[in-house]
């Protein structure tokens, strides 16, 4: 069964730039992921720093595939530091 999520990102004003260059990394790797259908990065209009990360995959197997993949977890590594409030992450 098709799983998607939405995370919200809210990053720091000092760190986007870095964000975004370790982002585009992780959107690129990710839509590379054989049970990904679609991986997408965008900036809230109107409100600085906010991102929303748009992800649909074949089935959890994929979900999971990819949360334990070495580009997940070396993405949130570098970018917890740059956020300034908890993700909220929202599954269907």
């Amino acid at each position: 069964m098709k799983k998607t999520i939405v995370a919200r990102l809210d990053v720091e004003k000092k760190h986007r730039v870095s964000f975004l260059s370790h982002a585009a990394i992780m959107v690129e790797q990710s839509n590379a992921e054989a049970g990904s259908l679609t991986y997408r990065l965008f900036e809230e209009v109107g409100i600085d720093g906010r991102f929303i990360v748009y992800e649909e995959y074949v089935d959890q197997q994929a979900v999971d595939a990819h949360n334990a993949s070495t580009h997940f977890n070396t993405f949130i590594n570098k970018i917890t530091e740059m956020l300034s409030s908890a993700p909220v992450i929202e599954v269907f």
